[in-house]
């Protein structure tokens, strides 16, 4: 039980999916903190590895967070979970909305130490706060700067820059951001059909035109990450459809280089070693991305592999 113990008027939204270990390690470190949320969010996205009668104990444990736990009928992905955690998290009584995936483990000061810059700063139009991402002990590039003349669109904010004692962004993932609600009712939320990849940095862009996005690396946050992000699999679809939506929905001027520039380089990545079945993944991404046609595709769904 978390007694005595002050209130950060804050919706956090936790977002799991078949990581049942992770989810559990993850919980303890909100009820943990200095400063707690005052609602604690989980949408299970339809797991099936007990995640979800774990959720029902816990949220019966008495807690001074108040716990709400949303089950998805089918497995809608991160953009697709966060969507219906941020719905939810909107028409509550709260002045932020913090983001997360269950491999994301907060600091204890982690909450403290952002809601004291949010008062310090007094910054009239601030779109959204985090704190530094850490991966195996180093930042992993969860904030970047725009370069929008490139088809990455954005870059990772150099290492060196995470010294400074708050810098300005043009994006951040969903890795501990705070988002304000106010904001957000104006920007909208995450496009829910994106399903994984490329959704924070698109809601990224709507958010950026109503404030600023300002890191305070002084706030830590651990994220266990996978190393199959670097691999090929299904996800790489989302990657390259998604960031081509994104380019064409925001980027229009730069869109008439960077599209033709994304479909040359696909089709010449085995010059770089990868296979064929990449390239018809990525020619297929690109197709779809610029036909705006979203969701779930029916042939890279999760378990796909090459």
């Amino acid at each position: 039980m978390c007694d005595n113990k002050t209130i950060f008027s804050v919706a956090a939204v936790i977002v799991t999916y078949n990581r049942l270990k992770k989810l559990k390690t993850a919980l303890n470190c909100y009820e943990e903190q200095i400063l707690l949320p005052e609602y604690l969010i989980v949408v299970n996205n339809c797991s099936n590895d007990g995640t979800s009668e774990y959720l029902e104990e816990w949220k019966m444990v008495n807690s001074s967070i108040k716990k709400i736990v949303i089950n998805t009928n089918e497995n809608l992905g991160g953009s697709g979970g966060f969507y219906e955690g941020q719905k939810a998290a909107i028409e509550l009584d709260v002045d932020w909305i913090y983001l997360a995936d269950d491999d994301a483990y907060p600091k204890k000061d982690y909450f403290q130490k952002i809601e004291n810059y949010i008062k310090l700063a007094n910054v009239k139009n601030l779109s959204a706060v985090c704190g530094k991402v850490v991966e195996k002990n180093n930042d992993s590039g969860h904030c970047a700067y725009l370069n929008n003349w490139s088809t990455n669109i954005y870059i990772g904010v150099p290492a060196v820059d995470y010294n400074s004692e708050k810098l300005e962004v043009d994006a951040t993932s969903y890795v501990g951001v705070f988002i304000n609600k106010d904001i957000l009712k104006k920007a909208g939320l995450v496009n829910k059909n994106f399903f994984i990849w490329q959704d924070d940095l698109e809601h990224s862009c709507r958010l950026k035109k109503y404030g600023s996005i300002i890191c305070f690396p002084k706030a830590e946050i651990i994220h266990d990450a996978s190393s199959e992000h670097f691999q090929l699999s299904w996800k790489f679809y989302y990657l390259y459809r998604n960031r081509t939506y994104l380019i064409l929905k925001h980027f229009k001027i730069q869109a008439c280089i960077l599209l033709p520039l994304l479909l040359i380089k696909s089709i010449l990545c085995p010059l770089k070693g990868k296979s064929l079945t990449e390239v018809k993944m990525r020619l297929t991404a690109i197709k779809d991305g610029v036909c705006g046609k979203l969701g779930k595709h029916s042939v890279y769904q999760p378990g796909w592999k090459p």
